[in-house]
């Protein structure tokens, strides 16, 4: 049963010239190409849209988080008071030279324009080095 649906094939096959069968093969492979890069056009297209409805829910996001805290003004200036850290014996304390640092980086921050006052400093909790934090924002941004 097999040999009779093949022979047909086989026959029509074995009748067609050598510029025929040239043809034939030809018509396939240009198939197949069309076929492929049709539907790699067409995924590409499927991640644009996705890349897109992403980014628009992101940036909408952002927005929501923007209007609900909103910036409080900071207090009048004032220079960084040392005497409100905690003395040598204990864990938090902070040297009087890292505090005068923090003081010069958020005078250069806020430059001449606006007054500005250290309440406290304090040691973070944090049981990574900011360095490792930021390596992990870094390797776990989305998209």
């Amino acid at each position: 049963m097999y040999l009779s649906a093949v022979s047909p094939v086989m026959n029509a096959v074995g009748d067609m010239t050598l510029s025929e069968k040239g043809i034939s093969s030809a018509k396939v492979i240009l198939t197949g190409f069309v076929v492929v890069f049709a539907v790699l056009v067409l995924l590409i297209c499927i991640i644009k849209i996705y890349s897109a409805i992403v980014s628009r829910a992101q940036r909408s996001g952002v927005r929501v988080k923007k209007k609900k805290s909103p910036e409080k003004p900071l207090p009048a200036a004032a220079p960084a008071v040392a005497e409100e850290i905690t003395p040598d014996g204990d864990p938090d304390h902070v040297p009087e030279e890292v505090v005068a640092v923090i003081a010069a980086a958020v005078a250069v921050m806020y430059g001449g324009r606006e007054k500005v006052r250290i309440k406290s400093v304090k040691r973070s909790g944090a049981k990574r080095s900011a360095w490792a934090n930021a390596g992990v924002l870094e390797n776990t941004r989305p998209f």
